[in-house]
C-alpha cells in the first residue's frame, strides 16, 4: 500500500485557523499574513490532498464535508503537540499520584524511592498513605498497591507479592531461656496483635497452643507500631515478608521459631480500569515489578540462611 506524502505543515496550520475562523481575513490577522497568503496555503493544501477543503460561494466560505473533517485532525493534532510541547518546556516534573497502606510506603517503598527519581529525574511520585488499603482506592489516583484478595470491579491489577507470616521479637527476648526458644514458651502477655487477633489464634492454632487466650495482649493498629513495640523488648509479634525485612536486615528482630504460614491475601498492583499504563506510569510500574522480583530473591535466600543456622 503506497503512504500518502505528508502535506505541508505550515499549510495545514494556516488551514487549521481558517477553518476555526471559517474566513480568511481573520485568520490572516491571527497568524499574522496577509488574506492572499492565507488563500495561498489553502489552495496548495487542497492541490495536495486533491479534494477541495472549502466551498467558496461569492465572498462567503464554508468547509466541505472533507474539510471539516480534515479540520477536526488538524486541530487534534496541533492541540496535542502543544500540550506536549508545553510540557517539556515548563520543566517541571511529571507527577504520578500512587496510594497506598501507610506500613506499604513507610516500610518498603521509600526507602527504595529516592534511587528511582534519581534514575528517572522528570518523575515525582506523589505519595497518600492509608490506615489500611484493602480494596481499590476510591480517591483520584494513578497507581497503587493494594493488599487483599483481587477479583475487584473497576480497576485493572496484578500481583505484585505473595505474602508469609512469621512471628519476631528482639534478638534478646528469649535469652534468658539458655536455649532455642519454642512457642510453647509465649504466654498471652507477650503477644502483639496487628489490627487483629486472628492471625496469632491461627499460629496458636498450628502449634497445638491452647492452654491460653490467643486475643489477650496487645492490639495496634498499624504493622509499624507491632514492630518497633517487638524491636524494643515489648513483646513478639507476627511479621511479614514486606513489611519486616527492614528489621531483619538490621538485626533489631529475629524469627524465633520455625513456623510460617502463607497469607490468605497479597499486594496487588491496581490502575484505574479507564487509565492506559503507558509513557511515565508504565516506567514507573516495571519499576515497581523488578523491585518486587529483587525483593523475592532477598527472601529466598534469607530462608534458606536461616534453615541453615537452625539446624546448626
Amino acid at each position: 500500500m503506497m503512504r500518502r506524502k505528508m502535506p505541508n505543515l505550515n499549510a495545514l496550520r494556516v488551514f487549521e485557523v481558517a477553518a476555526r475562523h471559517e474566513n480568511f481575513t481573520r485568520a490572516g490577522e491571527e497568524l499574522g499574513i496577509s488574506q492572499s497568503a492565507v488563500s495561498k496555503h489553502i489552495a496548495h493544501l487542497e492541490d495536495s490532498l486533491g479534494q477541495p477543503l472549502f466551498i467558496r460561494q461569492h465572498k462567503n466560505i464554508a468547509l466541505s464535508p472533507f474539510g471539516r473533517e480534515v479540520a477536526l485532525a488538524a486541530s487534534g493534532a496541533f492541540t496535542q503537540l502543544m500540550q506536549r510541547l508545553t510540557s517539556i518546556n515548563t520543566g517541571k516534573p511529571q507527577q504520578i499520584t500512587f496510594v497506598a497502606d501507610a506500613d506499604f510506603i513507610q516500610l518498603w517503598l521509600l526507602q527504595r524511592l529516592f534511587a528511582f527519581e534519581l534514575e528517572n529525574a522528570g518523575v515525582r511520585i506523589s505519595l497518600t498513605g492509608e490506615v489500611a488499603v484493602s480494596d481499590p482506592p476510591e480517591t483520584d489516583y494513578q497507581c497503587a498497591v493494594v493488599w487483599g484478595s483481587g477479583g475487584w470491579q473497576g480497576c485493572k491489577f496484578e500481583l505484585l507479592f505473595t505474602n508469609r507470616l512469621f512471628p519476631v521479637a528482639a534478638p534478646e527476648f528469649f535469652e534468658h531461656l539458655g536455649r532455642p526458644p519454642r512457642m510453647s514458651d509465649l504466654n498471652k502477655d507477650m503477644l502483639i496483635h496487628d489490627r487483629t487477633t486472628s492471625l496469632w489464634s491461627s499460629f496458636l492454632a498450628a502449634e497445638g497452643l491452647t492452654d491460653f487466650d490467643p486475643s489477650a495482649g496487645r492490639v495496634y493498629n498499624q504493622t509499624s507500631f507491632c514492630l518497633e513495640a517487638a524491636a524494643q523488648g515489648m513483646g513478639v509479634t507476627i511479621g511479614d515478608e514486606v513489611s519486616t525485612r527492614p528489621y531483619l536486615e538490621t538485626g533489631r528482630l529475629i524469627c524465633p521459631f520455625a513456623t510460617r504460614l502463607a497469607s490468605p491475601h497479597a499486594y496487588y498492583l491496581v490502575f484505574p480500569a479507564n487509565l492506559s499504563v503507558d509513557g511515565t506510569l508504565a516506567i514507573f510500574a516495571d519499576w515497581l515489578k523488578a523491585e518486587a522480583r529483587a525483593h523475592r530473591e532477598w527472601y529466598t535466600d534469607f530462608w534458606t540462611r536461616h534453615e541453615s543456622q537452625r539446624q546448626k
